[in-house]
């Protein structure tokens, strides 16, 4: 553990937590590149081999599904022996609230990369579902602040129980 100053307040925070957040930035942003790549080559969708092709609901298609399965693996990864095997509740609480920010911060991320790594603005092809506010997707101040508030929760947990270990 180190200790992180912010604002002036002392915040506890694992380096197994920070480099999960890093890795799942890192994968939104590969992410986003590959679909971005996929997506506008002129064969669009149809570049996919059958099942990943697969249509589920409006914009989701199978491969959606598998990349979803990757966020979910490479967020909680660090924290699969926290939350499977033995641990106390706490912690297994912690792992949960940070490896579900981390999974917030992929989903927008990487609709933001697929986007802004290639020079583009998701106002200039909006569709109702990514209704822009001075150019930034709505759902993205929102999404982040969610995860923000799971990272605070997370670490004010951590601080409690060290505070409650050194007393």
């Amino acid at each position: 553990m180190f200790n992180m100053d912010v604002f002036g307040r002392q915040f506890v925070i694992r380096t197994l937590h920070l480099t999960s957040a890093v890795s799942t930035f890192i994968f939104a942003m590969v992410y986003g590149v590959i679909e971005h790549t996929l997506l506008t080559s002129p064969l669009g969708i149809s570049i996919l081999v059958h099942p990943l092709s697969v249509n589920l609901v409006g914009q989701i298609y199978f491969y959606h599904v598998l990349m979803l399965i990757l966020a979910v693996l490479i967020s909680f990864n660090p924290f699969f022996d926290i939350l499977f095997f033995a641990s106390t509740r706490t912690v297994k609480k912690q792992a949960l609230l940070w490896g579900t920010g981390n999974i917030i911060n992929f989903v927008w991320l990487e609709d933001l990369f697929y986007w802004v790594l290639f020079g583009e603005w998701p106002k200039d092809v909006m569709t109702p579902l990514h209704l822009s506010f001075y150019g930034i997707v709505w759902w993205y101040p929102v999404a982040l602040l969610s995860a923000s508030i799971l990272y605070y929760l997370t670490i004010r947990s951590m601080r409690k129980m060290k505070e409650g270990a050194m007393s």
